[in-house]
Order: structure tokens, then sequence, then C-alpha cells
């Protein structure tokens, strides 16, 4: 049974492109991920069975719904939801998805910025087995995101990124293949996102191998973590 099979509340919700705010008001589905990503990730949780699974970034709630399908078919795992506007922004619209599905026992909302919540799950000794990055889409954020995320991640976990078009996020990815020890692994998303073109950024993709990857590239992309590796005080790679 695939995700939209098994969820009949986030079939509404792409089928209509509305959603339920808190208090009950029907409203347009503003920011959300497409019906093919949801069933990758869907399909990723799944196979992977994590024990936790960590997103930053709620917004409507349909990465929620489809990593919170996937372990609940798993019988196991929870979602953690990092996003300082699920109840003022996005008016709890999110929140409100998890419990119509009936999902919300396995789910925790943070409701605060990244860079408190990460740290604070870091300090708690969490670790993650899958990450979904789809934040505050500037370079600083996405990169603060994978740092915190990239030290509760063991070997063989996985860190994904939406939005990987964008400049911002796709110069993170580049930190992670540069300072990190992560290799991209496909998940059945077509290439369709075409990379901001950019001769400094042409250059280090040439530099580093990449140049089929810089001229089109998935909306979402998947890393899995080869070791728990960190550069010496003194590393430098472009990036």
């Amino acid at each position: 049974m695939n995700l939209i099979e098994r969820n009949p509340t986030l079939r509404e919700m792409l089928a209509t492109g509305r959603t339920v705010a808190g208090n009950g008001e029907s409203i347009a589905l503003s920011s959300f991920l497409d019906g093919t990503s949801a069933e990758a990730l869907f399909r990723q949780v799944t196979s992977l069975r994590p024990a936790v699974v960590v997103e930053v970034g709620m917004a409507n709630g349909i990465s929620t719904l489809a990593i919170l399908s996937a372990l609940e078919a798993n019988g196991a795992g929870r979602l953690i939801s990092v996003d300082p506007n699920q109840s003022t922004q996005w008016r709890d619209s999110g929140r409100t998805a998890v419990k119509r599905a009936g999902l919300a026992h396995r789910h925790t909302v943070m409701e605060e910025p990244d860079y408190l919540a990460l740290p604070r799950l870091l300090e708690a000794g969490t670790k993650v087995d899958l990450s979904y990055i789809d934040g505050w889409h500037t370079f600083d954020y996405a990169l603060v995101d994978f740092w915190y995320l990239d030290k509760m991640t063991p070997k063989d976990g996985v860190v994904a990124f939406n939005d990987c078009g964008w400049p911002a996020v796709a110069k993170a990815i580049d930190f992670v293949l540069s300072h990190r020890r992560y290799a991209e692994f496909g998940v059945g998303l077509p290439k369709a996102y075409a990379r901001p073109h950019g001769l400094r950024s042409l250059l280090s993709a040439i530099r580093h191998g990449r140049v089929g990857e810089y001229f089109l590239q998935r909306q979402d992309r998947y890393f899995r973590k080869l070791e728990a590796w960190e550069p010496a005080h003194d590393f430098y790679a472009r990036f």
C-alpha cells in the first residue's frame, strides 16, 4: 500500500489543495511537498525503519504525514518536528493534520527556532536515524541544521534536504560532501530542478567532479553517513 492509499487525510489535502487550521477553518495549502517527493520520503522511512526522525520545518504537514505514516506502518519510531511558526504563520495546520490522521501518538512538535531546539536535542543525547531538512533556506540556517543533525546521526543514518535547487541549499550540500563523509543515493526521484548558474559554483563543481550534478538536480536529495568523521582543526577545502 502506498502513502496516498494509506493516509486519507493526506490524500484529501493533495487532491483539494486545502487543509484545516487549528480553529477548524478550511485554508489553502501554501507550502508543501509534492506527492511524488512525499511518496519517496515515505518509502525511505519504511525501508530504513528509523527509531527517531527529525524534520526541520513542518508547515502544513505534508512531509510530517509522510514520515508518520511510514513509522505507523513500521509499528515503531517517533518523529520530532522543529517549527517555530507552527501556531502562528501555519495556524496549527500541520499539527491539526497529524491529529486528523490519528498519528499524534508518534509525534512531538518543538515550536522554537532550529538553533535552539537542535542543540537541546544534542545535549539530551538524541540519536537521529533520519533527518529531513526543510527549514529556513539561507545557507547559514541550512548549514546549522545539518551541523547539529550530523552530530546526532550515527553511521549509516540518512540526512535529506528539500529544495535542493535553491542556491543556498545547494551550497550547504557542497559543504556536506566536502567536509564530512556522506554519499548521495537515489530514491527514484526525477532530475528536474536546474541549479542556478554561476562561475564560482561551476568551478567548485569541476573541482569536486560533480559537473553532471551542477546543471540538473532533484528537489529532494538523500545522503547516507559513511562514517563519523570530522576534519582536523586546520582542515580547509573549497566548496
